[in-house]
């Protein structure tokens, strides 16, 4: 006899077509009838995320409380756990901790409950570093909805999902979350009387599932849902109400494993709305940064109340929803996506400026004519960087036959500076931008010194010409990168079978422009020629190169180093196409495609796909040429090359539908993309931990202000002196409010190795298996180490 799960939910998406707060409405209607007819009908509501909870709580407590009360009668079902459902692609891994964290830990204080099977209906494809997380979070099982098995195979309809690490969690899709108004019944039905499992090409399981309620806009389960299901007979089935812990429970048939990642699907959503992922991108550093930060200023001594942060992690966790950060939703939801993303940055930035003025602002005087700059390093290790500061001259300097030329010291020794061209545009000697290379201690502040000398004025224009390749031939580049404008459609998801294989077709590259056309671009009198020197001193040559496609403006800027083994890569589009696709295409070497993710390194399938942090090519000699990048996700690869998917001139909040009209087109119609974007690289090579750490720290620069201490009191930073040494990675550190400070650690590579950490002259020695997440808590000078779990 078939048994079938019953389970009813409501997918609830707080901003997608609609604003917050049309979305937090549906919530309050859907839980009001869910709870109404919980006290009518002999059935079980499920749902999670415990953003929505925390709504109802604080505005409309007897619903809550009668919510409460239904969950006591096993009647209303906590599933899930997790903060929301989100993007389960793009997040860094640490991200997803925080979902499951702040998620549990509110339903674990209100309802005394913690799901064992985590559910992500609606996200747009399942990263593999899902697998170790959720089972060192508790989990036991994950139910899924995408891909569609149009869009990957499955196994089976229970499979096992299995990560580098070794951790297995098993997995079961199903092809719709949902269920019309009324029409529950015909879908379950529909399920009985199938002969094919909707998952796979195969025969159904004897236990299955019904996944049924109103979905996208809310609703739930219907009174006529309801009365049809409760008069529901079907000979050899067994019918009943259920949840995924019950399900799980059950005896499924499990069969077959997958070992990537449950990709590719819609994969127009890991590039649209290039302005969402940038800020979000910022903010989810500066987020992990300022942690950091605080956790040494708290190890010094610092005593301001950090209660905020959490604001701030909701905000960001917010921001990860599957239609903010995919980039899916109507134009104000963009708008109040970025509102979100700025509230939590102005939050943190306010933090990382008390706990730098905390740790510096006591520091020795300046010498009279001199202009102190503290960086602090948030790498765990001794780093030579380029750093750039900015800082005001004492005095304006009106001389035109003179200027002050900056030099920095280091512990009274000079080292290598550069002037450039600062962010303001007055013409005139009194602010100024350096770059130099500096030494950092760990996890600290670094003191470098600005002294100034009159000079004759002698300051370079931009050179007329420059011959690119000669840069090009020095470095490990075997040629110079392109640009290439491709033939889109308006849909954002990137919903069709053909844009599964290639996002964009018919490309075009970008053509120099004349020296007639980069002068006018530039506003520069006369012909300038496009490919330029702007800078070029002790530390740095960089060449500007002018470009032009259809109605798109494009610079490339490199930024070659004297001392260092990487080159810096800048590219600025001023974009005004529609139904048009930019890529960056980087010439590589030949070898097998590698990218990071969500506490991942994995190889990467052909097609559009989704990355993180890095993504590049491993030679057989174990080399992996790889392109750093600090705000954007997806790409592809061919032989000989790397794509990078910058812009798409998509409409908004568009889904195509056969035979329906594609986009309107009687009137103005806004494009996600159009405007002015920047896109920062960093091409270097290396082994995975190398690569790892590379883009650890071109994702958390060094941060670094011209600041002139009071010299009152010296912080002793004795004891919060950090060090991580051994190939794994700090992800994070934080400070708890217990006061016991968190690192969790990661081993990007394929071996096991051993790690140290050091705080002051306590240190603590342990081993990461290859692929590991390991989590180590520090409190009052003892260590606590756990491999087995991450909460």
């Amino acid at each position: 006899m078939k048994r079938l799960h019953l389970i009813c939910n409501a997918h609830l998406d707080p901003v997608w077509q609609w604003t917050w707060d049309e979305g937090i409405a549906a919530v309050f209607s859907t839980f009001k009838s869910a709870a109404d007819l919980a006290e009518e009908f002999d059935y079980v509501f499920c749902h999670g995320e415990s953003l929505l909870y925390e709504t109802i709580e604080m505005h409309a407590p007897e619903l809550f409380k009668r919510i409460k009360g239904l969950i006591e009668k096993g009647k209303w079902i906590i599933t899930g756990g997790w903060y929301l459902q989100p993007d389960c692609l793009m997040p860094c891994g640490e991200s997803f901790v925080r979902h499951i964290k702040v998620g549990q830990e509110y339903f674990q204080s209100k309802f005394g409950v913690k799901p064992e099977v985590a559910t992500n209906y609606d996200p747009f494809g399942h990263s593999l570093g899902l697998v170790q997380i959720l089972k060192k979070c508790g989990y036991k099982g994950y139910m899924i909805c995408r891909p569609q098995p149009w869009q990957f195979q499955y196994p089976s309809r229970y499979f096992n999902w299995i990560s580098p690490d070794g951790s297995n969690i098993i997995v079961t899709a199903c092809s719709s979350y949902n269920s019309l108004l009324g029409h529950a019944k015909e879908k379950i039905l529909q399920t009985l009387n199938s002969n094919q499992d909707e998952t796979l090409n195969s025969p159904v399981d004897d236990i299955d599932y019904v996944l049924w309620g109103v979905g996208n806009h809310g609703g739930g389960p219907s009174r006529k849902d309801l009365s049809d299901i409760a008069s529901l007979c079907v000979d050899n089935a067994e019918i009943f109400h259920s949840t995924p812990e019950r399900l799980f429970a059950d005896n499924i048939n499990v069969k077959g494993e997958v070992k990537t990642s449950l990709v590719t699907c819609l994969p127009g959503a890991y590039s649209s709305m290039a302005r969402i992922k940038q800020a979000h991108r910022e903010t989810e550093n500066l987020f992990y940064a300022t942690e950091k930060l605080l956790a040494v200023a708290k190890l010094s001594g610092y005593n301001r109340n950090i209660f905020g942060m959490d604001n701030a992690e909701k905000k960001l966790l917010l921001s990860q929803f599957h239609d903010i950060l995919p980039g899916t939703t109507v134009l104000e939801g963009e708008k109040e996506g970025l509102e979100i993303l700025s509230t939590a940055r102005n939050i943190l930035k306010d933090y990382r400026t008390g706990a730098f003025l905390y740790l510096v602002i006591g520091e020795e005087k300046a010498k009279e004519g001199e202009y102190p700059v503290f960086v602090f390093n948030y790498m765990p290790y001794e780093i030579t960087e380029p750093i750039e500061v900015e800082f005001m001259l004492a005095d304006q300097n009106w001389s035109e036959e003179y200027f002050y030329l900056p030099e920095v010291y280091q512990n009274g020794k000079k080292v290598s500076s550069q002037s450039i061209k600062e962010s303001s545009t007055f013409p005139l000697d009194w602010r100024k931008r350096i770059i130099f290379e500096g030494t950092l201690k760990p996890m600290g502040i670094t003191r470098f010194d600005i002294k100034t000398k009159l000079v004759k004025q002698n300051r370079e224009k931009a050179v007329s010409q420059v011959n690119l390749e000669e840069y090009i031939k020095k470095s490990f580049l075997s040629a110079p990168v392109e640009l290439e404008i491709y033939e889109d459609t308006v849909d954002p998801w990137g919903m069709s079978q053909e844009e599964l294989i290639a996002m964009g077709k018919n490309p075009k590259p970008f053509d120099l422009m004349s020296p007639a056309e980069t002068a006018q671009f530039c506003g520069f009198d006369g012909e300038l020629s496009p490919v330029h020197t702007i800078e070029n001193g002790d530390v740095v040559t960089a060449i500007e190169c002018a470009y032009k496609a259809e109605h798109t403006n494009a610079l490339a800027e490199y930024r070659f180093y004297k001392n260092q083994s990487f080159i810096d890569l800048k590219i600025t589009l001023e974009y005004t196409d529609k139904n048009k696709l930019i890529k960056l295409k980087v010439p590589v070497p030949k070898g097998v495609v590698l990218g990071d993710g969500p506490y991942l390194v994995e190889n990467k399938p052909t097609g559009e796909i989704s990355f993180q942090k890095w993504l590049g090519v491993q030679t057989e000699n174990g080399d992996i040429f790889s392109i750093i990048n600090d705000c954007l996700y997806a790409g592809s690869s061919t032989d000989g090359y790397l794509y990078f998917t910058l812009l798409r001139g998509a409409g908004y909040c568009f889904r195509p539908i056969p035979n329906r009209e594609t986009y309107p087109k009687d009137r103005y119609l806004p494009r996600i993309e159009n405007g002015k974007y920047v896109f920062n690289f960093r091409l270097c090579k290396g082994n995975i931990s190398h690569i790892s750490s590379q883009a650890e720290l071109f994702n958390q620069k060094p941060y670094a202000v011209n600041i002139f201490p009071m010299g009152n009191k010296k912080i002793n930073t004795k004891n919060a002196n950090i060090q991580v040494f051994g190939k794994v990675h700090l992800t994070a550190m934080k400070y708890c409010k217990n006061g016991e400070i968190l690192f969790r650690i990661y081993n990007p590579t394929v071996s096991k190795t051993d790690f140290r950490i050091v705080i002051g002259d306590k240190e603590f020695c342990e081993i990461a298996n290859a692929h590991e997440i390991v989590s180590v808590i520090y409190k009052e000078n003892n260590w606590k180490i756990n491999h087995d779990e991450i909460l």
